[in-house]
């Protein structure tokens, strides 16, 4: 009968182990899989037999009266579960797990008799075939299985609540090991769980509990092993069940809205195998943690020193305590024999690493050390150990040489020692290392010349990453001697490596990923084969010196999904549009052509794309409507024209970054951004755009920067901008902006922001100290800023963290993922999560933005913003008014420009706050009294300009004030002292202007009405030139000078007119002249 059962049966007899032995001159009993009792067959195992296919006489299987246990787990059956089954009366051990079997599962296996004691139908979250349990539900597959002991149902769908499945398992009592982990299940975890009292395994993880833990858990005395990952659990895990008596495993990992700490654990535990990564888990380990074996509590936010008893974990095999905020020293692992595998990367870990820390660790495998702040050379014992494969110690302070006698570890794989201070050769020793896979030595201070060649003596190496130190690589020597071929590379790095040309070898590298060249000496054509190597992911030859792309690329496939061509000489139109790409950046070229109207259509998956400064011409397309996963689109510095098109709008909600500056682009700004906009940076800058600032924006609930400047806007003050309390940077000179600046108090705060330019413009009024009030980063106190400091990014994606390959892909289009998945499914993970983090280095996810301003007389560019640099320029409108007293309360600010306004009054003695101010500018005001010895109290003031305003007095001794140029206070006729030449006793002191000196003239009016006649009737003659804009200029400028020297006591203010200075008079004296003229002297002027 079993025969027949082997002929019925789809095998492979290369992999079958048990039915290509069957044969007919043997005793069935004694055949492999086959167990008899009494001469009647009651086990019969066929697991991992490779069978494929239906059963196609499953009568003689299920033929067999006295089966009490069958195993057909791990084939491919490819089918439904057979509905005979049920006739296996006496069975007691059932094992379909990852036999393929797909579909509901049949309404007979119900009818399963109730002596069935191990019932496993489980199947791996990653198989293409899965059971379903719907209609019937659990609780019928359960009703009769009262004597069950081990269930299994992993991998199957069983879509059921809380309530549900739980009272479905309340009645097996005898239930010792219940699996039932990625079954579809939603919590939550019931209380009652607990009264399973016989359970021993408990796993439930893959499910959405969306839950807390219960405290009844601790209650199940019996219980070896708790998993519980990846359900959504929430809350504070219960500290007594780390404590259960019996608990020797327990994983409740990746979920990360569990909250909780760890106890002192007791110094005779059970608890043996820890998992607590990627959850909430807070404060500090405790002392006694001697009994562990595996721990691993990364990616959590645990903290404090580790405890000096880690260097007595003489059990130790697996510690991860990577990704959290542990500060101090590392303790001595040289106890820990057993140790195998070692992370502590991603701290704040410091000091020296000693070599006997780590000397003895035989068994040691895995090592990795990286981001933290070790300091001193590389232990070299390290190197030394006989069984290591990966060593990781990028993102440190290390420095020194690398000796070229410690490079002996037979078996190293993995050498990561990037983004330290190590200088000196790279040792030669290394490429002896026959074992070695990667590695990765970027971003250090090695220098010399290294022989690309001698990687041919590592046919093992698939990483090569040796970018941004000061090394010379000669691509062009070769050994004639070594036949060997060059390793199959998958990570090219030799980002600013010297290099003079593109390797020749890499033509040859078809699995090649990814391929880093930038910022070296590569002249000429970019290859066409380049474009052919069919798995390339990554390729970067930004800053170099190519000039053109050899032969037609424009409808050539390719799988690229990060291209970086900026800062070259190319040239002509646009080249290249690679369908899969995810990040284009062509910027800094000489490309002059106009972009497809379909460029939309052709880049569906594009997330970054940068084409600015270049010379691209005609209107944006609209088909960029289509690219609905735009994150960053830069076009800024060309020639487009035409209007800003629609679908900027409709791009609102997913565009974090747009910079259309620097074109020629007309009519208005859309004003129908999306409820849900994204934007954080938009920058519109210097183009003929017109119209009103849009509304809408107050919708972009995340903005940062706001750059108008240099356009043709119409519109009054933005207030509504208010409404965006991450505002920071609002840039709007150079408009026809105009009207009080002033906002009502129903409008919100600007709590974020920090630079204000709104330079020539017509604004006008007072500068209101309500608005000012509002500015609250101004007011910080710089010695202070903590998570201020720094350089102000844009974040493209949120939360971005490259330090594993799962997390980029995370990031990606699913249809680009199924696509990488298939080219990097032989590669290890340890050797992508390197590649990941190494070639998204210069962080992908960020985006800066430079912006011009106007900083101590001279207009810069800031390419790179400080996030504390506080700046504003009111400069260039009709302010009105004194000084407000509130901006006195920026002790942040750095730079302060109120210059050619009609400011007025006395400049406030509190300037002494501005404690951070390094310029000043107050010039072409009417501002009056003396110079605020206050002043002089602002060390860090490296740029003063007073001039071309009212000031008297003498300007303060023995302070740096007088360090400045004498021009810094030129146009103030009455003030004294150096660096001026005009001497106080010459002039004499003056006399303090009161109120009402300031509002009663003390000119003898009756005195002037004789002069004034005839000055004014001389202008009689010349009034028809004054039509004439040139003599209008001309005219105005002299005769008030000639006015100034015949009768000093005028009030003139100063002006800008065309670019150049000029002495005018207050519109009050105007208007008392035209009395005289007109009524009288001893009218009344108002």
């Amino acid at each position: 009968m079993l025969l027949l059962l082997k002929n019925n049966l789809i095998f492979n007899p290369t992999i079958s182990k048990k039915l290509t032995l069957w044969n007919q001159n043997e005793d069935c009993c004694q055949w492999n899989g086959v167990t008899c009792k009494e001469g009647r067959v009651v086990a019969l195992d066929l697991s991992e037999e490779s069978i494929s296919g239906r059963l196609l006489n499953s009568t003689v299987l299920f033929g067999l009266q006295y089966l009490q246990s069958l195993n057909l787990a791990f084939n491919n059956f490819s089918s439904v579960i057979p509905s005979e089954l049920c006739k296996l009366n006496n069975l007691r051990y059932l094992n379909f797990s990852n036999a393929g079997f797909e579909g509901q599962i049949p309404n007979e296996m119900f009818h399963l008799r109730r002596r069935l004691v191990i019932l496993d139908l489980s199947s791996s979250i990653s198989s293409p075939h899965s059971l379903k349990l719907d209609k019937p539900n659990i609780a019928m597959l359960l009703q009769n299985l009262t004597e069950i002991t081990e269930l299994y149902l992993d991998g199957i769908t069983i879509s059921a609540k809380g309530q549900e499945w739980f009272h479905a398992l309340s009645s097996l009592h005898n239930l010792r090991v219940l699996s039932m982990s990625s079954c579809n299940m939603s919590g939550p975890i019931h209380a009652s769980l607990a009264k399973l009292l016989s359970l021993t395994v408990l796993n439930l993880s893959n499910n959405s509990m969306s839950s807390s833990v219960p405290d009844s858990l601790k209650n199940l005395s019996n219980l070896v092993i708790l998993q519980l990952r990846s359900c959504g659990l929430n809350g504070s895990f219960p500290k007594d069940i780390f404590l259960m008596p019996s608990l020797e495993v327990l994983d409740i990992s990746d979920n990360q809205d569990l909250m909780g700490s760890l106890p002192n654990f007791q110094p005779r535990g059970s608890l043996r195998d820890l998992n607590l990564s990627e959850t909430s888990f807070t404060g500090k380990l405790p002392g006694a943690i001697s009994n562990l074996k595996h721990i691993d509590i990364s990616y959590c936010q645990f903290n404090g020193t580790l405890p000096s008893s880690m260097s007595e974990l003489t059990q130790l095999v697996y510690l991860d305590l990577s990704s959290n905020n542990f500060s101090g020293t590392l303790p001595s692992f040289n106890m820990s024999k057993n140790l195998t595998y070692l992370s502590l990367s991603h701290n704040s870990l410091m000091g020296v690493l000693p070599s006997n820390h780590f000397e003895g660790l035989k068994n040691l495998v895995n090592i990795d050390l990286g981001f933290n702040f070790f300091k001193g050379t590389l232990p070299s014992s390290l190197l030394k150990l006989p069984y290591l494969r990966e060593l990781k110690l990028p993102f440190n302070q290390l420095t020194g040489l690398l000796d070229e006698s410690v490079m002996t570890s037979p078996t190293l794989e993995m050498l990561d020692l990037g983004s330290n201070n190590l200088e000196g050769p790279i040792p030669l020793s290394i490429f002896n290392l026959r074992t070695l896979r990667v590695i990765q030595l970027n971003l250090n201070k090695f220098n010399g010349t290294l022989q690309l060649d001698m990687i041919r003596r590592l046919s093992n190496l698939t990483t090569l990453c040796l970018s941004h130190n000061n090394l010379s690589v000669d691509i062009y020597s070769r050994n004639d001697h070594d036949p060997s071929p060059f390793p199959a590379l998958r990570n090219i790095m030799l980002a600013s490596c010297k290099l003079r040309g593109i390797p020749s070898f890499v033509k040859n590298q078809s699995t090649l990923l990814y391929l880093d060249l930038a910022d070296n000496e590569i002249q000429g054509t970019i290859p066409y084969w380049i474009w052919q190597l069919e798995y390339l992911l990554h390729l970067d030859l930004s800053k170099n010196f190519l000039t053109k792309l050899e032969g037609n690329v424009w409808n050539l496939s390719s799988n690229l999904m990060l291209l970086d061509l900026s800062s070259n000489q190319l040239q002509g139109p646009l080249p290249f549009l690679p369908r899969l790409v995810n990040y284009m950046d062509y910027s800094n070229n000489r490309f002059n052509s106009v972009i497809p109207a379909d460029i939309g259509n052709r880049l569906p998956f594009i997330s970054v794309l940068s084409l600015s400064n270049n010379s691209f011409q005609g209107q944006i397309p609209e088909s960029f409507v289509h690219a609905s996963n735009l994150s960053l689109m830069d076009l800024s510095h060309n020639n487009f024209d035409g209007t800003i098109p629609k679908c900027f709008a409709k791009l609102s909600s997913t565009l974090r970054v747009l910079n259309f500056g620097g074109n020629k682009l007309q009519g208005y700004i859309p004003d129908t951004l999306s409820t849900s906009c994204s934007l954080q940076l938009l920058d519109l800058n210097d183009n003929l755009l017109e119209g009103t600032i849009p509304t809408s924006l107050a919708y972009c609930q995340k903005l940062q920067v706001v750059n108008l400047r240099r356009n043709l806007l119409t519109d009054k003050f933005p207030c509504f901008l208010s409404k965006i309390s991450t505002l920071r940077i609002m840039d709007l000179p150079l408009n026809k902006l105009h009207g009080s600046i002033g906002c009502s108090k129903s409008r919100g705060e600007w709590e974020m922001l920090h630079m204000v330019d709104v330079a020539f413009n017509n604004f006008s009024g007072a500068i209101p100290g309500a608005l000012l009030n509002n500015w609250k980063a101004m007011m910080r106190d710089n010695d202070n800023v903590g998570p201020e400091l720094g350089h102000l990014f844009i974040d493209i994606i949120d939360n971005y963290d490259p330090k594993n390959f799962k997390d980029l892909l995370s990031h990606l289009d699913k249809t680009i993922v199924a696509k990488l998945a298939k080219i990097v499914a032989n590669v290890p993970r340890s050797i992508l999560d390197q590649g990941s983090s190494d070639t998204y280095q210069i962080d992908l996810s960020q985006y800066q933005n430079s912006i011009l301003i106007t900083n101590k007389g001279h207009q810069i560019k800031l390419d790179k913003i400080q996030r504390a640099f506080t700046y504003v320029d009111m400069s260039s409108n009709n302010f009105q008014g004194p000084i407000p007293i509130e901006i006195m309360q920026f002790k942040a600010m750095m730079a302060l420009n109120l210059s050619n306004n009609a400011l007025s009054g006395h400049i406030p003695s509190s300037i002494e706050n501005l404690k951070n101010l390094e310029s000043l500018d107050l010039s072409n005001n009417s501002l009056c009294g003396e110079i605020p010895r206050e002043l002089a109290s602002l060390n860090f003031l490296a740029y003063l300009n007073l001039s071309n305003n009212d000031l008297v007095g003498e300007i303060p001794k023995g302070t740096q004030i007088q360090t400045f140029d004498g021009d810094s206070f030129e146009g103030n006729e009455k003030l004294c002292g150096p660096p001026l030449t005009r001497n106080c006793s010459n002039i004499g002191m003056p006399t303090p202007e009161t109120h009402q000196s300031h509002s009663k003239s003390s000119i003898d009016w009756s005195l002037l009405s004789a002069e004034l006649g005839f000055i004014f009737g001389f202008g009689v003659f010349i009034l028809p030139l004054l039509f004439w804009k040139r003599w209008s200029f001309w005219y105005s400028k002299h005769v008030d000078e000639m006015l100034h020297k015949i009768i000093p006591q005028l009030d003139f203010s100063y002006e800008h007119r065309r670019g150049q200075t000029c002495r005018t008079l207050r519109r009050s004296f105007q208007i008392r002249m035209l009395s005289v003229i007109h009524g009288g002297p001893n009218d009344e002027v108002m």
